[in-house]
């Protein structure tokens, strides 16, 4: 079968022999000439003349280094399917235009070309696979920054526009919410990548700066890729106008309005249903419910991604600042002054070897005494002693740190019930083999509201963690009365209480 279904067997073996650069620098050139913008179907000809000239731009990639030359001769056409030189070729244009052929002959081989007859006319295509992937390349060749400007601006004014759609005339500006909504969710995910590529970008830098081997190399890393780089202009548009905490609240409050909300979430299906997004009204509202979960989950998570992001960037400055630090320092000591002294002396010594030979300078010799006592001078070195394993002494107790740490655990353990916590709560309002709508439950504290909010993610959503699985059966009821009280709005589901496993054992 086919790899990745669309692509040869073969695809990559010739980006793993001996000439995949120029394999590489072919394909793109190839790309951007004939196959990224309008319906062109070149020739063979044609794009071994390119090959060609690719191989003239950038002769390193086939030829060795002691092939050493100004610029391959040019060739023409000279019928339909042969190339010929303007002038003598001689040994290495002739070679060149051997390997382009094999190039383009390698393209075909590998299933990134395909050629096709007219009559008698050949021409070639690129399959759609090959296209897909040859795109990729060639973005990531040509920059490797994703900019998404303004995009968290973009996701809250698509919501609001959802939530302004009228249920009394739902046909007005229906189609262009439904379709800010699909495209909302679209670009929180691609808001996400961004964070990936940055994160990954600085881990590159990192490496290198590791990697480097003197001070010049270290500057180099740093001026050059850190802040030199594409990517992190990115970074810098997310701490501006484009922080992920800018509307972040306002993002997941409207999400979860919408979602709450029967009478839009029809609205919503009805548009998804009219554009093709969905077959029937059912699968059109999980759709939608499951766009606005994803909004929601994305903003309400991020905050970990950008705090290691931006504690990947401390330490790069807090390196690169100390670097700067100890760099000024090693110029203004002693060894920096004994240089240019050495050096001097050095250039006088070169320049009349025979004036100072012997010293010109009347000087008087005493004789060095120690104004104390020989026995209080310091004792010589002795040879180093092994290194012994010994026991790491222990971190010193911080009592506010350690009360601060469990504030802050207790602090997510609330805010995130646990699926026991959950099982607890409804155990607690729910009688053995009864079942219940959501609709009927009062939540009388803060704790009653977060588990009963996760219950009805479960329900939502459909996955069901095991310690509430074994006794309690949660069903999405979207048709129903919703509830509502002080606390919050949200479609009605239903909680059943299956028992005491051990009971329905027995």
């Amino acid at each position: 079968m086919p790899l990745f279904r669309y692509l040869s067997d073969d695809a990559f073996l010739i980006f793993s022999r001996k000439h995949r650069y120029l394999y590489e620098a072919s394909l793109l050139e190839i790309y951007d000439r004939f196959f990224s913008s309008g319906a062109v179907f070149p020739t063979p000809q044609e794009l071994v003349h390119v090959i060609y000239d690719v191989i003239g731009q950038r002769p390193h990639l086939l030829l060795d280094a002691d092939d050493l030359i100004d610029g391959l001769p040019e060739v023409v056409s000279k019928g339909r399917r042969r190339l010929k030189f303007a002038g003598n070729g001689g040994e290495i244009g002739d070679r060149a235009l051997k390997a382009a052929q094999q190039v383009y002959q390698g393209l075909v081989r590998t299933g990134w070309l395909e050629e096709e007859e007219y009559g008698l006319k050949v021409t070639t295509d690129m399959p759609m696979g090959a296209l897909l992937v040859v795109q990729r390349l060639s973005s990531l060749k040509s920059d490797v920054s994703q900019r998404f400007g303004g995009l968290v601006v973009h996701i809250k004014t698509s919501l609001d526009l959802v939530e302004r759609l009228s249920v009394e005339n739902p046909e007005k500006a229906r189609s262009s919410a439904v379709h800010a909504l699909r495209e909302a969710r679209v670009q929180a995910d691609q808001f996400v990548k961004t964070l990936r590529a940055i994160l990954s970008d600085l881990r590159r830098i990192r490496k290198s700066l590791l990697e480097s081997e003197d001070l010049r190399q270290k500057m180099d890393t740093y001026f050059e890729e850190f802040i030199g780089e594409l990517l992190l202009k990115d970074f810098q548009a997310i701490l501006t106008f484009n922080h992920p905490y800018r509307f972040r609240d306002q993002i997941i409050t409207t999400a979860r309005r919408i979602s709450y909300s029967a009478d839009l979430l029809s609205v919503v299906a009805d548009g998804y249903i009219e554009i093709g997004v969905a077959p029937d009204v059912q699968h059109a509202r999980d759709e939608a419910v499951s766009d606005l979960l994803s909004i929601e989950t994305t903003f309400d998570t991020i905050g970990d991604m950008f705090e290691r992001i931006a504690q990947f960037r401390r330490a790069l400055e807090t390196r690169l600042r100390n670097t700067v630090k100890y760099a000024e320092q090693g110029e203004r000591g002693l060894s920096a002054r004994a240089r240019g002294i050495v050096e001097r002396l050095e250039g006088l010594l070169s320049a009349n070897p025979e004036r100072y030979m012997e010293p010109v300078v009347p000087v008087a010799v005493e004789r060095i005494f120690l104004p104390w006592s020989a026995a209080q001078l310091a004792s010589q070195r002795q040879a180093k002693l092994p290194i012994e394993a010994q026991p790491l002494a222990k971190r010193p107790y911080d009592p506010m740190y350690a009360f601060r740490k469990r504030m802050r655990a207790d602090y997510l353990e609330r805010i995130s019930p646990s699926p026991e916590r959950v099982r607890q709560f409804l155990v607690r309002i729910l009688a053995p083999y009864h079942t219940v709508e959501a609709r009927f439950v009062a939540l009388q504290t803060i704790d009653d509201f977060l588990a009963f909010d996760a219950a009805r993610r479960y329900a939502l959503t459909g996955e069901i963690p095991g310690p509430v699985a074994s006794q309690f059966e949660l069903e999405y009821l979207p048709n129903g009365e919703p509830h509502d009280c002080e606390w919050l709005r949200c479609s009605n589901f239903s909680i059943r209480h299956l028992g005491d496993p051990s009971h329905r054992e027995a």
